[in-house]
């Protein structure tokens, strides 16, 4: 075994060393001799990388982190404990010098701790210290915690390391896993591969043009890398993200070579997506997903004629800016930030975790990014790079990080550097929503419910907007215009504050008296906005629905109203905007609060938009590798380009910036998870699930426990004594609103919006559902099977079945207004 883990760690290696040694040999043929080309720019990744066991594999490579992330990053893996509690972990301390382990247990809302341990017994060999957590009898079977390992370094101080844990007396997560290690193992081997067949829901729709997205609705040529010869390099990276009774999902991470002739070695990372349902007759596969792409070196393949060649990959790895004229081009491909030079043909690879001396575990780690703020025309790249920090002064930490290259020095300089107790993935959509440079020299961007705006010459900051919460902003593609209102009303307020991100500027949005205003998205840099009366509220069986508008009016960045829409007698409700398209729903008020759906709508602007993400980004069908991203250039690349990298990165006058708001969003949040990736949250929970359904995945709440998951469904379920145990869930009706806690230890769940099938889940695991019937009458959902459905009367105390389809459309006509319960405890 350990001659097998030798032998593949020097494979992987050799092979990123050899990439790194070519590329910086060509590098140095191409840059001037008395250039010293010494890359000097951050420290190598020293933390130590935390392994568990799992019936005996190693998975769930846990990073460390050198803040208390509390439970941002529970959602990184899960590890399912053996029979005695008695978990096996190896610790690579790659000379971090570990002197002390211990490990605490937790609720994963954080409020109990279940036990706190020192570890003073382990073993030191060559592959890094070995120990065992004698995790006590103290946990519920089925049930996850949240495990912390706390690390005592010589070299770093105290390293935490978190991974959730499961206890329970069934084997399936282990099968499922070997399934997809097997499963991607034999991808690589026409041959073996035809097993797989079974598995695949192969669509004559699915887009089969590129090898960087394969699903399992794709074709058996896209499975199989289109008969590409790839070397897979080093171990298969396992990762337990969920296990939830008889639905398990794994995420594979791994590095293949290709040999594509002229002394050239293509190299990519990949991720494979397994959601499982485990069954006695056989394991179903429930849904695969795999991204790949390819590793962008920099060497004389790259520039070809007018484009700089990504290879094989997805759109969303790559971005670009150019400046005002044209000439420089900044670039991120695969979190790696680059610049080009057009008229010099000179290219920089500004900055980059990796490196090939730790077999790309901790330096090639994915969760960050790099955001492109600005680009001169002199060379100068404004940057951030935000997540976990993999290498350098502030690795271990999640954060935001600003820099700038300067062209002329050839240097980097870190401006500032904010630490965020988020996972990635919040923080990613956060950046994706706001992270601006105006040209007053602030820089804008959101984090965690809050925006900031920080001096550039100061490092100062102010809170622009506090306690964001769910559809109360927007912002435009651009980053440049931002609008929210105040309060915590989702269905408006008196004003809108609408600020230019470039100029600073703010003007205020408000009018007669009674009206509230809510903004509703941009149409490039255009303001939509909905306008309200306050007493027009639309009550359904005693919750809000909706606070219908009866105008929308886009304003210009000049203030001027553009447009406007209004209908006679009727309302504007479910409005959503889609580029230059505006989605309505036109309704009827039938009631002093009460309305009918009348028809759909749409409004097309007529500002001309395109995509500035993708903008300056093709591709082209390669009869090989099939479909190929480039970077456009606007003038070809007639000689050898020269490639360098910054001689120096400079972080004497970096600040640490805290990130202060007042307070939080104070919403129930829901988070919608599926792919082994975070798809988005409301505080709706049926939009929640339904960015999760397709995935095959599951939606949790705040404390990132399991609240509905579309695989772990029983296919018949029957709740006994249905007034009792519906009796937590119908004694809080009268004064239920909106999801919430109870004292009582239930979680009542406005479901509203969810089909009858969708709301089975809740019935399965033991919760009756209550519906409301076509006279306000209240029902109790306790049970079904493939054909019916169960219902009882809490007044008659009269259980009937009916059709799930004959249901289903009878509740549907209802407007599918369910209210449940959760965790009742």
């Amino acid at each position: 075994m350990m001659i097998k883990f030798l032998k593949r760690t020097g494979i992987l290696l050799v092979v990123f060393i050899a990439a790194i040694a070519v590329y910086f040999i060509w590098n140095q043929k191409a840059t001037e001799k008395n250039d010293s080309m010494v890359y000097t720019s951050m420290d190598e990744a020293a933390l130590p990388v935390v392994y568990t066991s799992m019936s005996g594999r190693e998975t769930n490579i846990l990073h460390g982190y050198t803040q208390d992330m509390k439970q941002a990053a529970a959602r990184d893996s899960l590890t399912v404990l053996p029979e005695d509690r008695g978990l096996n972990i190896r610790i690579a301390d790659y000379d971090g010098a570990v002197r002390g382990i211990e490990y605490q247990v937790r609720s994963l809302d954080l409020e109990r701790l279940v036990e706190r341990t020192s570890v003073t017994d382990w073993a030191t060999g060559d592959n890094g210290l070995t120990a065992t957590l004698p995790i006590q009898n103290l946990l519920a079977r089925d049930k996850e915690y949240l495990l912390i390992i706390s690390l005592d370094t010589s070299q770093h101080g105290t390293v935490q390391y978190y991974t959730r844990i499961l206890w329970t007396d069934n084997d399936y997560a282990a099968e499922m896993v070997d399934f997809a290690v097997d499963f991607t193992t034999k991808t690589f081997d026409y041959n073996q591969a035809r097993e797989l067949t079974t598995y695949l829901e192969t669509n004559d729709t699915e887009d089969n043009t590129s090898l960087g997205h394969v699903t399992i609705h794709s074709s058996f040529s896209q499975l199989t890398w289109a008969g590409l010869d790839l070397e897979l390099v080093g171990d298969i990276r396992v990762t337990l993200k969920d296990m939830d009774g008889i639905m398990c999902n794994v995420l594979l991470e791994y590095e293949t070579v290709r040999d594509a002739g002229n002394g050239v070695k293509e190299l990519y990372e990949s991720e494979d997506s397994f959601t499982m349902k485990w069954d006695t007759q056989r394991i179903y596969l429930m849904n695969f997903e795999r991204h790949t792409n390819q590793v962008f070196t920099g060497n004389h393949e790259s520039f070809t004629g007018k484009r700089i060649m990504a290879g094989i990959g997805n759109v969303e790895a790559i971005n670009t800016m150019e400046s005002s004229s044209g000439n420089q081009i900044a670039y991120v491909i695969n979190r790696e930030l680059w610049s080009y030079d057009q008229e010099e043909e000179h290219a920089v690879m500004i900055f980059s975790f990796r490196s090939g001396k730790d077999n790309g575990i901790r330096s090639s780690y994915n969760q960050h990014n790099v955001k492109i703020l600005s680009v001169s025309d002199t060379g100068d790249v404004d940057f951030l790079v935000y997540g976990y920090m993999n290498r350098g002064i502030h690795e271990g930490s999640m954060g935001i990080a600003l820099y700038r290259y300067n062209s002329e020095e050839n240097a980097i300089e870190e401006r500032f550097f904010a630490p965020v107790t988020m996972s990635y993935e919040l923080l990613k959509e956060d950046m994706d929503r706001l992270a601006h440079l105006g040209t007053n020299g602030m820089l804008y961007m959101m984090a965690d419910h809050a925006v900031y705006g920080i001096d550039l010459n100061s490092n100062e900051y102010m809170v622009l907007a506090d306690s964001l919460s769910e559809k109360s902003f927007a912002a435009s593609d651009s980053g440049r215009r931002f609008a929210w209102q105040e309060g915590n009303d989702i269905y408006g307020s008196k004003v809108i504050h609408l600020m230019d991100m470039d100029t600073g500027a703010k003007r205020e949005i408000t009018g007669e008296e009674g009206n509230l205003y809510r903004p509703l998205g941009f149409v490039g840099n255009d303001l939509i906005y909905g306008i309200s009366q306050e007493g027009d509220r639309w009550i359904q069986n005693g919750r809000v629905k909706d606070l219908p508008m009866y105008r929308i009016e886009i304003m210009d960045s000049a203030g001027k109203i553009v447009k406007e829409y209004e209908l006679e007698d009727s309302y504007i409700a479910e409005v959503s905007v889609d580029e230059s398209r505006i989605h309505l729903t036109q309704i009827i008020k039938t009631g002093e609060h009460s309305y009918a759906s009348s028809k759909r709508q749409t409004i097309v602007c007529n500002e001309e938009l395109t995509d500035e993400d993708l903008e300056g980004i093709g591709w082209y069908a390669s009869e090989d590798r099939r479909k190929l991203y480039f970077i456009q250039l606007s003038q070809e690349a007639v000689r050898d380009v020269k490639v360098t990298v910054p001689k120096k990165a400079a972080y004497e006058a970096t600040e640490n910036i805290e990130l202060k708001s007042t307070i939080g969003s104070q919403e129930l949040m829901f988070y919608a998870y599926g792919n082994s990736h975070y798809l988005g949250s409301s505080a709706n929970f049926a939009d929640a699930l339904n960015m999760a359904y397709d995935s095959m995945g599951v939606v949790t709440n705040q404390n990132h426990e399991i609240v509905w998951n579309r695989v772990n469904r029983r296919p018949v379920k029957n709740i006994d004594k249905p007034a009792t145990t519906g009796a937590p869930l119908l004694r809080h009706l009268d004064e239920f609103e909106e999801s919430k806690w109870y004292n009582d230890g239930i979680l009542m769940l406005d479901v509203r919006g969810c089909t009858l099938g969708q709301v089975l889940y809740f019935i399965g695991q033991g919760c009756p559902v209550a519906a409301y019937n076509d006279d306000g009458g209240l029902l109790l959902l306790t049970g079904y099977d493939q054909y019916n459905v169960t219902i009882y009367n809490p007044e008659t105390g009269d259980s009937e079945k009916m059709g799930l389809n004959d249901a289903s459309a009878y509740f549907s006509s209802m407007g599918n207004d369910f209210i449940s319960g959760a965790f009742i405890e």
